[in-house]
């Protein structure tokens, strides 16, 4: 049996009385991309440093590789911090050399890793250029570099498109699919939900440390779009008929959201309405599935 690449058992982690993570579970598969989303302090950053081996946890475990000593599987994972810091003064090359020495690269074995890692980043033309004078998306780029350089099996990035226009998102999203392509296994953590839809195979949603839910963009896209029904005022006793129809119908006094919405959920809710008198206002298609699935 192929061991996960990612299998976190039963992770939780408390800072004094604050409870950052609360019983995660997670398995990310070998070659695998997979997207955490979630909103600001939900734990997502206190999960990645337990993945690093930066924490360790209250109670539960994080494996690798099957594997929980960090120590016997630091270079299979590459990081790309969501702000990394660079020194103004090297230039890509430069700084890639001493991170590749810190890996115990040297010789012609790390003259030639830089070579392939700036290539495959798309900094041929600036890598003797000082960093100081690179663009953000030029950073990043570096980051990614720098991840890569040891050739690490899988590779963790925290919100790597941050702070870059529509144009420098999409080459980055171009350049994380490459890696998978390239057998990389790669987790991803963003609040971007584009990123995760052109990226990823499988996204779960981290809510007050928890995982609420995860779910592959197969399933999602086959689920479809949601709907809006919007009602003048919509009675408690109404309100509870829509409940008992699934947790796929969501209300309040004046909507009903559909998701995953259906033709026959669609008739099925407004005949409700139509028989118990309530007047529908509009009914008006909403999000994307997978907007949907992290709102829920």
């Amino acid at each position: 049996m192929t061991e996960q690449a990612i299998s976190i058992t039963n992770l939780n982690k408390s800072f004094g009385t604050l409870h950052v993570l609360r019983g995660v579970n997670l398995d990310v598969a070998p070659r695998e991309a997979f997207g955490l989303l979630g909103p600001n302090g939900a734990g997502k950053t206190t999960l990645i440093h337990h993945i690093l081996g930066l924490l360790k946890p209250n109670q539960g475990a994080v494996r690798i590789f099957g594997i929980t000593d960090r120590s016997k599987i630091g270079t299979r994972i590459g990081y790309l911090p969501e702000r990394p810091h660079y020194s103004s003064y090297y230039t890509a090359r430069e700084y890639l050399a001493t991170l590749g020495r810190l890996s115990d690269l040297s010789g012609k074995r790390l003259h030639d890793r830089i070579d392939t890692v700036i290539d495959l980043v798309g900094l041929g033309h600036a890598a003797d250029r000082r960093i100081g004078t690179y663009s953000k998306g030029m950073m990043q780029r570096v980051g990614i570099a720098q991840a890569v350089l040891h050739e690490p099996d899988l590779l963790i990035v925290d919100e790597p498109a941050s702070g870059l226009d529509p144009g420098g998102r999409h080459e980055m999203i171009l350049l994380l699919r490459s890696l998978k392509d390239l057998g990389h296994t790669i987790f991803l953590c963003t609040h971007q939900l584009a990123d995760v839809a052109r990226l990823c195979d499988r996204v779960g949603v981290l809510v007050g440390g928890k995982i609420e839910q995860v779910a592959t963009m197969a399933e999602l896209n086959a689920h479809g779009h949601s709907v809006m029904v919007r009602v003048a005022d919509l009675p408690m006793q109404t309100a509870l008929k829509l409940q008992a129809i699934g947790p796929q119908v969501r209300c309040d006094r004046v909507s009903i959201t559909l998701f995953p919405a259906s033709d026959a959920l669609l008739s099925g809710v407004l005949r409700l309405l139509l028989n118990d008198g309530v007047a529908v206002q509009s009914v008006v298609p909403e999000a994307d599935a997978l907007e949907q699935f992290y709102l829920h």
